[in-house]
């Protein structure tokens, strides 16, 4: 139990650091960030970083197989974007 518990928590951690990394590149290739709170700790890549993995433990703490689907969506489709800015 505790192995999945895990598994689960570096899923929740690992698509906020491709929506990090994805976005940085869609960022560095032209494209424009259209979230205000993003744009704005673009500069300061550490406290960005510390906020979505602190956003991935808050999906992961409360922990509900709804939230986990919507997170997933809503995530995957951040990530698919910012590689179509990135290459577009």
């Amino acid at each position: 139990m505790q192995r999945n518990r895990l598994i689960l928590l570096l899923y929740i951690i690992g698509l906020q650091i491709l929506d990090l990394v994805t976005t940085y590149l869609a960022v560095r290739n032209g494209a424009i960030e259209l979230n205000p709170l993003v744009r704005m700790l673009m500069g300061n890549w550490v406290l960005l970083s510390c906020i979505k993995i602190g956003a991935g433990f808050l999906v992961y703490k409360f922990y509900d197989k709804n939230i986990l689907l919507l997170y997933t969506v809503i995530m995957v489709q951040a990530i698919i974007t910012n590689i179509w800015n990135a290459i577009t």
